[in-house]
């Protein structure tokens, strides 16, 4: 029987893995309260000192207390366990003290950083519980925002949804029952129900000479405490940078300084209405403090998330309904050894009433990043550019584990830019794969912000270092293109190479709204592969002006066109060539041409036939001399019936070096108003089919090498035309009379000339003795005809 354990008359009873006779219960000291991990540290006695603990670790311990209402459970997990020696001096048992936890202490083992996005805080609290397989029951009434980025970083599973549940509202505690216990979360003191068997508790104050033979509270302490009376909070959107999110909550107390106020930036929300909640959570979280209850007891029942009403106590105000929040136990059984320690059931507690909402502290700490890390850009599969209407892009952290290094890795996060203003600014999208580091806004690892770029050894700068460390710039890679698909912007400053280069990958464009001034001190050149057009002004303003102080060279492999509304002026101040190799030159002005050339005149030289066709007739004004030289033929034909009119107000010389004919179908009249001399150097010969007349007052033939005498005569001549190149005539007595209008009568006439020529539509003339010597004369029509054909050669 030395082995044997009794078990006759106990209080409380241990349930473990063992057989109870072999590990029975001995005291326990305990904690348990709301939104806290309770504690037993219980002493187990067992006759043997050689157990093996391992065979105890994690595995389920009950305490069955017997109580008014029936047996009271306490049920956790035994997560330590140490063999403390024997039970006392004298003792066969030895102590074993083991350390009882709820199942939900198995998050504080377990560490992670993981990305929730578009949850809930209940839903995230689900899915990390769901890892775990034990029960919940969740009793919310709230509405609860969603969350659309929500990190759990470098933190342990429990320290992640406690702070999470802490800053919603949310509190749980522990149902035990036989066999488990049950995590149960709630946000309301409605969804608390009163403790089994324990509705009402009486109140027994030490001033009492009896015991009272029932379970009682004999300790009752009453504490109030100034608490704020009013909680603001702020925080800012990027999405509504106008909103004004400020919220403020005001519950004053009734005694002196009852309104003082609690500012906390950065509440955690982005809209209003979820900033009204979280102001009255965190009032009234600083108020579940202002009045509450510690005191004592052996109510065996007394448990955190149970209601009871007081009753009894000489104070009438509080006699009242109560939210347990928290208890101590101490229990002992009656020792197996006589003359040790007797049983004892003691329980402090502390209670808040039932009318103020309880809310758990925010004791957990919220994560902070230590600086900035970088993190690899993300993007739906296939893109290369992955970003919203904000320029914000996702990214894989390098601690995301379970991150598919795609479109939903992380939430949109914000670019930093050089320059970002109201549609104005600078913009460079990081690219998926590229490396950027990102910072968090106070160091809140669920407000990340793209900071920088880096590269690494996947990718590289783009010109190679430290080769090109001179170099400086921009080299961008076209959307699913080759890295010779880019467009540039790069600066050289290597010493006597500095460059800036400019490269457009496809098209480059150039808007000033100003003023633009290019200044070059050395050569510009320009290639244009297609097409050129420049386009100065607009609705007929804007002029253009080009100064070449060197030479300007043009060179057109095509056609080349140029029009010009209004008028145009070339200003040559030395020569100008234009020549045309290959075609005509056809110009064209429908409004006509008017030419002015001075100094040392105009020179035209036509290797080929020069066609001149003018449908509207021909003036020239030559205020100088006229000079032509004509190397071949000249034809002059006036056509349709016209009327060639030559006037000279000057002298006119005509000189001919070889033979000319002239042709003439019709009349011929000329006019001389003066004098009229010609010189013939051989003979002079007129043949007229009909007659010749020449009418004049007097006739003179001077130097003449060869006479020629007629016998007067008679003859009608309607038109008469003499042509002679040397001639003397001498008549004694000569007689002609014509029947029209010509009529001579010579007693003695000399004629002599080198050249001759006379046309007559009516001659009259009569003299004694006449003599002429005649070099050249020229009368009539053939003068017209010599001075018709100087107007062809000029």
């Amino acid at each position: 029987m030395d082995n044997v354990i009794s078990l006759q008359r106990r209080t409380v009873t241990a349930r473990t893995p063992l057989p109870a006779a072999m590990l029975a219960f001995r005291a326990m000291a305990g904690h348990e309260a709301l939104s806290q991990l309770f504690e037993l540290e219980v002493d187990l006695v067992s006759p043997s000192h050689s157990l093996d603990m391992k065979q105890l670790l994690g595995k389920p311990l009950t305490l069955d207390i017997q109580a008014a209402s029936g047996i009271r459970h306490l049920n956790g997990h035994i997560t330590r366990c140490k063999l403390a020696g024997r039970e006392g001096p004298t003792s066969r048992l030895y102590r074993y003290r083991v350390t009882v936890r709820p199942w939900l202490w198995y998050l504080t083992q377990t560490s992670d950083s993981k990305i929730f996005q578009n949850q809930s805080v209940p839903d995230v609290i689900r899915t990390v519980l769901a890892e775990y397989p034990f029960p919940v029951e969740y009793k919310l009434t709230g509405a609860y925002r969603n969350w659309d980025y929500c990190v759990q970083y470098q933190e342990t599973d429990f320290a992640f949804i406690s702070r999470l549940m802490e800053h919603e509202g949310i509190y749980y505690w522990f149902r035990h029952d036989a066999e488990q216990h049950t995590l149960v979360l709630t946000d309301d003191v409605t969804q608390h129900e009163t403790c089994p068997g324990y509705d009402t508790i009486p109140y027994y104050g030490p001033d009492r000479v009896a015991v009272p033979r029932q379970e009682y509270i004999s300790s009752w302490e009453v504490a109030e405490q100034i608490t704020p009376g009013a909680f603001a909070t702020s925080d800012y959107f990027f999405e509504t940078p106008g909103a004004d999110l400020q919220a403020r909550r005001n519950n004053p107390g009734a005694y002196d300084h009852g309104d003082l106020e609690m500012y906390e930036w950065q509440g955690g929300y982005t809209n209003p209405a979820d900033a009204e909640r979280y102001t009255r959570v965190r009032l009234e979280e600083l108020q579940s403090r202002q009045e509450q209850v510690s005191g004592g007891c052996n109510v065996r029942g007394m448990a955190p998330g149970w209601l009871f009403t007081l009753r009894n106590h000489p104070r009438q105000a509080e006699n009242r309904e109560y939210l347990i929040v928290s208890a101590h136990y101490r229990i002992q059984e009656a020792a197996q050894a006589s003359g040790l320690d007797a049983a004892t059931f003691d329980v402090g507690f502390t209670v808040l009433p039932a009318a103020v909402p309880f809310r758990a502290p925010r004791v957990t700490p919220m994560p902070h990043t230590h600086g900035p890390q970088t993190a690899r850009v993300v993007g739906k599969a296939g893109e290369q550019i992955w970003t919203d209407a904000y320029g914000r892009i996702k990214v894989q952290f390098h601690w995301d584990r379970y991150g598919q290094k795609n479109e939903n890795s992380s939430c949109w996060v914000r670019v930093s830019s050089p320059w970002a203003g109201g549609g104005f600014g600078g913009i460079q999208l990081p690219r998926v794969g590229d490396e950027v580091i990102v910072d968090f806004i106070g160091g809140h690892p669920d407000r990340p912000i793209v900071i920088g770029r880096v590269y690494n050894a996947s990718n590289m700068p783009p010109w190679d270092l430290p080769g090109n460390a001179t170099q400086s710039g921009f080299l961008s890679r076209s959307r699913d293109g080759t890295p010779g698909n880019a467009n540039a912007l790069m600066f050289e400053d290597k010493p006597g190479s500095e460059l800036v280069w400019l490269h457009a990958e496809r098209d480059l464009t150039t808007e000033v709204e100003g003023n633009e001034l290019h200044a070059t001190d050395g050569t510009r050149t320009t290639f244009v592969g297609s097409h050129d057009t420049t386009v100065i002004g607009s609705g007929g303003a804007g002029n253009r002006d080009v100064t070449v102080h060197g030479t300007d060279t043009l060179h057109v492999d095509g056609d080349r066109t140029v029009t010009v509304d209004g008028s145009e002026t070339h200003t040559v101040r030395q020569g100008r060539t234009v020549r045309v190799t290959d075609g005509l030159m056809d110009e064209k002005f429908d409004q006509g041409l008017h030419t002015t050339i001075a100094a040392q005149g105009e020179i035209r030289e036509v290797t080929g036939l020069f066609d001149e066709t003018l449908h509207s007739g021909e003036r020239r004004h030559v205020t100088g001399d006229v000079n032509e030289t004509l190397d071949g033929n000249v034809t002059f034909a006036i056509e349709g019936g016209g009327t060639f009119t030559e006037t000279i107000q000057a002298n006119h010389i005509h000189e001919l070096t070889g033979t000319q004919d002239s042709t003439i179908t019709g009349e011929v009249t000329h006019t001389i108003n003066g004098a009229l001399t010609q010189t013939v150097t051989d003979p002079v010969i007129v043949n007229a089919q009909t007659s010749m007349t020449v009418n004049t007052p007097s006739w003179t033939v001077s130097g003449a090498k060869q006479a020629f005498w007629a016998s007067s005569f008679v003859r009608g001549t309607p038109a008469r035309a003499t042509l002679v190149g040397a001639a003397a005539d001498l008549w004694g007595v000569r007689q002609q009379v014509y029947a029209g209008v010509n009529s001579q009568w010579s007693t003695v006439k000399i004629d002599l000339a080198a050249f001759k020529n006379g046309q007559s539509g009516f001659e009259f003339g009569g003299a004694a003795t006449q003599i002429k010597a005649i070099g050249v004369q020229v009368k009539s029509g053939v003068a017209g005809i010599i001075s018709r054909a100087a107007s062809i050669f000029t």
